[in-house]
């Protein structure tokens, strides 16, 4: 074998290592970070009264959010889609979806699935808004 020809084979071995190597880092960075996740399985008027009586980012805070409900209302804001589930309360939640996010949006008086992070919720005065959610089932 020419040394060339070694050299070449060398460096296409050590390629092969790297890229064996960095993909298994990026499975087991993976599994990681998606070990580290909680979730929080509430209905739509549990999270509105947490949010409502203060302890909303106490039991939410770090948590996805994956909230229950019917559907209230939908209207667009702000080049976004709101959508109000019923909470059975004078405290509200209403939830932002893209514009864009395709597949229809749901009628009032469907049951809905919406996942938001807890952590980007925000108060107002009359409901908990979550303003980046996602419809997981719905119409």
């Amino acid at each position: 074998m020419t040394r060339g020809r070694s050299w070449v084979l060398l460096v296409v071995g050590l390629g092969c290592v790297a890229a064996a190597a960095a993909a298994v880092t990026w499975m087991l960075g993976r599994q990681r970070a998606v070990q580290g996740l909680v979730y929080a399985d509430v209905s739509a008027g549990a999270a509105a009264q947490a949010m409502q009586a203060d302890h909303f980012f106490s039991d939410f805070g770090d948590k996805i959010l994956v909230v229950h409900g019917t559907v209230a209302d939908v209207h667009s804001a702000d080049g976004r889609s709101v959508v109000s589930l019923a909470t059975g309360l004078s405290f509200g939640f209403r939830c932002s979806v893209p514009a864009s996010s395709g597949g229809g949006l749901p009628a009032a008086g469907s049951v809905v699935t919406v996942v938001a992070p807890g952590a980007t919720a925000e108060r107002q005065p009359s409901s908990v808004d979550l303003p980046d959610c996602r419809i997981m089932s719905g119409p």
